[in-house]
């Protein structure tokens, strides 16, 4: 099969020449690359990816660990309360700019074996999945000196024989080690989006830029609270 095409496109507001040039070329950068993964792309792997960051996947999980963590642990205060509240400010922070935005999705996203795992809006800046992903690394990045300190206080017999057995007892290792992971799992996210021709380029990095700023939002507003 040949190459699948992209047509210009459509706004219903008037579009000034930079605007218009710049959105001709994110379409055609993201039709490349659609084209260019699409012979070797792992589309198994792609719409795991795609399922785990869904809303309807992700909050549900991080609502039940939240739920099931003892109220006394640093780890509920300082990472699972931040992502499940994340979670919902993202939703209605990427619901509302979607609404106002109106982008339509690339014509090519539901094309054969690149159908949606689950149903889909029809609006794609910005990139919903982007944004949660890039939150969730942020705040275990932002958040990496409480956890470590979290994790050094747990003095959890399995913890401790996992902390030894594989990063030789260090808990910033075993923490950065984790980060990494994170972060590799987000930006793997945020290009399986471009893969599946679920988003444009511009979707995806305005995205995880949202989803930088919505954890740097959500860890402020629960340090304040913390003061009242």
């Amino acid at each position: 099969m040949g190459h699948l095409k992209q047509p210009p496109p459509k706004s219903t507001a008037a579009t000034s020449p930079p605007q218009y040039f710049l959105l001709r070329l994110d379409t055609a950068l993201s039709l490349h690359l659609h084209n260019l993964t699409k012979p070797f792309a792992p589309r198994p792997l792609l719409r795991f990816l795609e399922l785990i960051a869904d809303f309807r996947f992700f909050f549900p999980v991080s609502l039940a660990l939240l739920l099931a963590s003892p109220s006394s642990s640093p780890l509920r205060r300082h990472l699972l309360l931040p992502l499940a509240l994340c979670s919902l400010l993202d939703l209605i922070f990427i619901a509302l700019l979607k609404i106002l935005v109106r982008r339509s999705r690339p014509t090519y996203s539901h094309h054969g074996d690149y159908n949606a795992v689950v149903s889909v809006d029809h609006f794609s800046f910005p990139s919903g999945h982007s944004s949660r992903v890039f939150f969730v690394a942020s705040i275990f990045s932002f958040s990496k000196l409480l956890i470590v300190d979290a994790i050094a206080d747990l003095h959890h017999p399995r913890l401790t024989m996992i902390l030894d057995r594989w990063f030789r007892g260090d808990e910033v290792f075993a923490v950065n080690a984790v980060i990494t992971a994170v972060w590799a799992w987000a930006s793997a996210t945020a290009l399986s989006r471009i893969a599946l021709g679920r988003h444009y380029v511009l979707d995806v990095f305005f995205g995880a830029c949202f989803g930088v700023l919505e954890a740097l939002f959500t860890l402020r507003f629960l340090e304040i609270q913390s003061w009242i």
